[in-house]
């Protein structure tokens, strides 16, 4: 019993038609071997030459099927109406056994295979007048039984079909134009349709449902230039929109970059579910907040950016960064957990600070490092002098890198003095970096440098080492105060740094306090307690520094195990004013200290005034100029022996 199927070739012998026969006699699906060329999917052995391809016998060979099995075939090109044999324009195909009663069974059969090829198919005559089409043309189109009556002229379907994009021009010729092909919407629908000419003279209209297809380019044109999580603009969208407008330079505006402190936090704390809601809610309020013309974008993590387009002046630019910055440090809700951020913002104007997409977006970067600096109002506009400060920074990071091996760090001391006894009871380490070119930088000036670049780990080893090292060179009694910066309380190697310094240096741990500010524990003070909590069952000091100027919890006092409470030297500064606010904080925080049994040092002593008073509301201990500024390691000594010499 042999079998056939048909299917469609465009005039270079590329499939475009295929039945579902095609793929249950080849094995090979219509996704498969749509476009691709007839001789290399469906190898035929041997290969017939041109001029016998379209002999009127067909062509004899061997079909090796996908699945490896071989058949006897023969393959005959023809026309539709099986009247050119020459053809070699679009055509169908007859495959099956080598039985010449078949190829002619498959002739008689042509109008019902095509009626299951997957495209419409019309078939019009030398006067462009229809002759045939088939069931699935007819569905597509959709046209009246009247006008797809055998005998219409081509030009009357196609202007029933494609209306508005059948144009004067075309509808003014004789004839359909050779070539003409359009896409149209119908029913719903998006259609292509194609007219080609055959050799024999006939015309082939074919009507192809390209709605599934279109819809998919979209939404790949879609997401190349939209963050699939916000729907806003990428950063691919957001240059290509940016290019368009400083091409045009039809009008100014500004564009804003910002940043979202805290999102870290909750990615961290709360999982990736909850910053992805963040980042939902903080794009669905831009989009409430920007004009008609305005464009958002959210380019990575908790980066975004908007095209402002609806005022003009610094003014109201900077009214309108302002209202976005409130807008989004509202509380939101995060899968039932109250969340806020903050806001910085970084201003550029198109054509002030640049005339082209790379420029603007380059300064806006700058402006927004600035407005993460600290700029009063969380907002910054571009200025020239923020390059050099841009360049100073992009330095500093370079020279950071190698700092650590070149052995550039120094550690300075300050001692703190006990208020009862007089004498110095321990030394607070303060990091320096001895820079080649720029001499002695403060740790102000680096330390959040290297916590960005993710040195801190690396540095705080290296600081609490040194520290234990050179106290070993001190009495006994003299303990030795080492800062922990929030990066690396937060690192998981923290416990394991403090043991490894104390066993290669011989420090007992009694001599080791380690302070660490409320904001370095405050993000998850379950875990802060956990690693206080190992520490101090080693013996190690635990205090919390600049206490008072961040959220000083009684209740985050009482779950972590402080031995000591740092008062912070903002509330020393006027100390000498008995009734103000700064003397009322201090004489609170001594009282609390004391109902806690922890010890209470005052920073930033500089006066016998403030000295007198803090020593009258029961300080414990005091650090400060009015004891000593901090001095290299080698001068610690000396000092201890000046000031603690027996009276």
């Amino acid at each position: 019993m042999s079998e056939h199927f048909v299917c469609l070739l465009d005039p270079a012998e590329r499939v475009t038609g295929w039945t579902r026969d095609a793929e249950r006699l080849t094995g090979h699906a219509a996704d498969d071997v749509i476009g691709s060329p007839f001789a290399d999917l469906f190898l035929v052995t041997p290969r017939a030459p041109v001029p016998d391809a379209h002999a009127p016998g067909g062509h004899a060979g061997l079909f090796i099927r996908r699945d490896g099995l071989h058949l006897c075939v023969r393959v005959r090109r023809h026309a539709l109406s099986g009247t050119a044999a020459e053809s070699d324009m679009p055509v169908t195909v007859a495959i099956s056994q080598d039985d010449p009663g078949a190829v002619a069974q498959a002739e008689s059969d042509l109008p019902a295979t095509l009626d299951a090829l997957p495209d419409g198919v019309a078939l019009f005559d030398a006067n462009q007048c229809l002759s045939y089409y088939n069931a699935r043309f007819g569905a597509l189109a959709g046209l009246a039984e009247d006008i797809l009556e055998p005998g219409g002229p081509a030009r009357t379907i196609l202007a029933a079909l494609c209306r508005a994009e059948w144009t004067m021009a075309e509808a003014a010729r004789p004839v359909v134009p050779e070539g003409w092909s359009t896409e149209i919407l119908r029913l719903g629908r998006t259609l292509a349709l194609s007219w080609i000419g055959l050799l024999d003279g006939r015309f082939l209209l074919l009507c192809r449902d390209v709605t599934d297809l279109r819809r998919l380019e979209n939404r790949a044109r879609f997401l190349e230039q939209h963050d699939d999580l916000t729907g806003l603009a990428n950063l691919q969208g957001l240059r290509l929109q940016l290019g368009a407008l400083c091409e045009r330079a039809s009008e100014p505006f500004a564009m804003l970059y910002f940043d979202l402190f805290g999102f870290k936090r909750v990615n961290d704390s709360m999982g990736h579910a909850a910053g992805d809601e963040l980042l939902r809610i903080t794009a669905l309020r831009v989009r409430r907040t920007v004009g008609v013309g305005d464009i958002a974008a959210h380019i990575r993590g908790n980066k975004f950016a908007l095209i402002f387009r609806s005022e003009q002046g610094d003014q109201a630019i900077r009214r309108f960064a302002r209202m976005l910055r409130s807008v989004l440090s509202r509380p939101m809700s995060v899968l039932k957990h109250e969340v806020t951020v903050g806001v910085a913002i970084g201003v550029v104007r198109f054509p002030t600070d640049g005339d082209d997409r790379d420029t603007l977006m380059a300064k806006a970067d700058v402006a927004l490092h600035c407005a993460k600096g600290g700029s009063d109002d969380g907002i910054c506009f571009y200025d020239p002098e923020l390059d050099t400060l841009r360049q100073r920074r992009m330095d500093l990071e370079r020279d950071l890198h190698h700092a650590l091996a070149k052995e550039e760090f120094v550690l300075f001391y300050q001692p703190f003095l006990n208020v009862s006894s007089g004498r110095i009871v321990g030394v607070e380490a303060l990091i320096r970096w001895r820079h080649p070119q720029q001499g002695l930088i403060p740790p102000n000036d680096f330390i959040p440098v290297a916590e960005r670049m993710g040195l801190m780990h690396e540095i705080g080893a290296w600081t609490l080492e040194t520290a234990c090292r050179q106290a070993m060179n001190w009495p006994d009694n003299i303990m030795v105060s080492i800062n922990v910066s929030a990066a690396q309380f937060r690192h998981d190697g923290l416990v394991d740094n403090v043991e490894t310094a104390l066993q290669r240096t011989g420090c007992p741990p009694s001599r080791l306090e380690l302070e660490i500010t409320e904001t370095a524990m405050i993000d998850d003070v379950p875990r802060a307690a956990c690693v206080l909590n190992r520490l101090r069952e080693q013996g190690i000091q635990i205090a919390l520094d600049d206490f008072g100027t961040g959220y000083s919890s009684l209740s985050f006092l009482h779950s972590l195990p402080f031995t000591r409470i740092k008062i912070d030297r903002s509330f020393v500064n006027d100390l000498h004013k008995g009734d103000s606010d700064g003397a009322a904080i201090v004489r609170a925080i001594t009282s609390l200290c004391g109902s806690l049994n922890v010890v209470a040092t005052a920073e930033g002593v500089e006066t016998q005034e403030q000295f007198d008073y803090l020593k009258g509301v029961n300080c414990s201990e005091i650090q400060g100029y009015l004891i000593s500024r901090p001095c290299p390691a080698d001068e610690i000594g000396p000092f201890l022996e000046k000031i603690n010499q027996p009276q």
